[in-house]
């Protein structure tokens, strides 16, 4: 006869439940599946499409969902995490001139936006999660690898994917920290 598997939950008031598994094998899934994805698309593009998507934050955007709904934020707690997506740079452009090209300053604007905007959801997802001790960790790694100021140089793509590098790191403790049965709730 087979046992059930053990649910477990991230925190009082979660409702996302794990099946033998942990929020940080989850997260470090949710990453590796998106980094494949993103491979694979680029794969299949020219090179002037694959210039324009250097990084990818599908893995971001569904860790943070993941350690929003594991940390028992409400619905409405969770898409303030990501309202601010609505106004980067590309989607302002976008609603302005509709489906003309975007300059490739504003591509490179969008994800320097958007990875504000994550580290903003990590840093008080931390906080939520952790507590101070957790959000001054998550902290100190994001502030190690700032999105670039500019959009244009030699040097903004290699500190982009940096960024993004912390931004997953800090993803992973957050998701450590919730299968930390120690841990103090935040």
């Amino acid at each position: 006869m087979l046992s059930r598997p053990k649910r477990r939950r991230g925190s009082p008031g979660s409702t996302v439940p794990l099946m033998d598994g942990t929020h940080r094998g989850r997260v470090e899934a949710l990453l590796a599946d998106a980094a494949a994805e993103h491979a694979s698309l680029i794969s299949r593009l020219g090179p002037e499409l694959q210039a324009s998507l250097p990084v990818d934050a599908q893995g971001l955007t569904r860790a943070i969902d993941h350690l929003a709904a594991a940390a028992g934020l409400s619905d409405s707690e969770r898409r303030a995490l990501i309202r601010p997506h609505a106004v980067n740079p590309a989607v302002l452009h976008a609603r302005v001139f509709g489906y003309a090209p975007l300059a490739r300053e504003t591509i490179i604007a969008s994800f320097v936006e958007g990875a504000r905007v994550r580290a903003d959801a990590l840093a008080g997802l931390a906080d939520a999660v952790g507590g101070e001790p957790l959000g001054r960790d998550v902290r100190s790694v994001l502030v190690a690898h700032p999105p670039p100021v500019g959009a244009d140089g030699q040097d903004v793509v290699p500190a982009l994917r940096a960024t993004y590098a912390a931004h997953e790191r800090a993803a992973i403790m957050i998701a450590a920290s919730l299968d930390d049965p120690d841990r103090a709730v935040g």
